[in-house]
Order: structure tokens, then sequence, then C-alpha cells
């Protein structure tokens, strides 16, 4: 597909069911409350380069990875994830999500979106290095089970 700097696109990629262990509160800071919950695992499937042919790949969601929150005065929430996918062949890709979420009243999501920066070693995955790359965030089970969509820009 040609580059056209004046019609950029949102495609879907992929998205990850990703289960969430119990909060820790790590007191409050300059910037709200700081708070940690530890990535449990889950899965995730999409579309590899979906601009061009459609290849479907997934895998896992490997536990050990994190989401640092910040609970600011206003009630709104920053934070940034960080955690590895694990490919149905293998691989290993690095994922740095950072999103903003805002309520309306307390645990009513009125908004939550994400840049998501990818690191995927060289050869059928290396393309996401070469992207930018957004999110949505919804909670599935609260507390339990987050749902990422992450979409390219073109």
């Amino acid at each position: 597909m040609p580059y056209r700097a004046d019609q950029p696109k949102l495609l879907p990629c992929w998205q990850a069911h990703v289960t969430v262990g119990p909060m820790r509160d790590q007191g409050t800071g300059p910037s709200g409350q700081r708070l940690i919950i530890p990535i449990t695992g889950g899965h995730f499937e999409g579309t590899l380069d979906p601009a061009g042919a459609a290849r479907p790949f997934g895998g896992k969601v490997l536990p050990g990875g994190f989401d640092l929150q910040r609970l600011r005065p206003d009630g709104n929430k920053e934070l940034e994830a960080i955690y590895h996918l694990e490919t149905d062949d293998g691989t290993g890709i690095e994922i740095r999500n950072h999103a903003l979420l805002t309520y309306s009243a307390p645990g009513v999501l009125d908004y939550g979106r994400s840049r998501i920066c990818i690191e995927a070693p060289m050869g059928p995955y290396g393309w996401l290095n070469d992207r930018i790359f957004i999110g949505t965030l919804e909670p599935i089970r609260p507390f339990e089970e987050v749902l990422i969509r992450a979409f390219v820009v073109e």
C-alpha cells in the first residue's frame, strides 16, 4: 500500500485477554496514589501485517509483567504496563503500553486509550518495530481480566 501522509488509517492488529493479580498500593506520591498490578497471563490473537497479506497469529501473554498505575487527584488513571507475548511459534514480543483512563463516576470508565510500543525480533514479526500502534482498554472481569485491542496506524 503506498504511503499517503494525508490519509492515515487505523487497522485492527491484535487483541489480548490479559489476566491480572491483586493490586498492591505503594502509597501516595506527587502524581497521586501509586498502584502495582501484576500481569499473570492470558492469550492473544490477531493478524500479522493487516495492511498486506492477512496472516493470523496468536499465542500467550506471559506471566511476570506488571501494570504501574497512578490514580490522579481528579480520579483518573495514568498507567504503564510492561509485559511479554509469546507467539505460537515461540517468538517473544515485548509490549510497553502507556494509557489514560478517565471516569465519570467511580468504576465507570468513559475513556481508555493507549499508545503501544512494541519490540519484536527481526524476521516475520520485525515489521511491528516499524509502526505506530494505539490501543483500547476494556475491563472484562474487574480486577481479574482486561481486554486490550491494538490498532496499527497506516
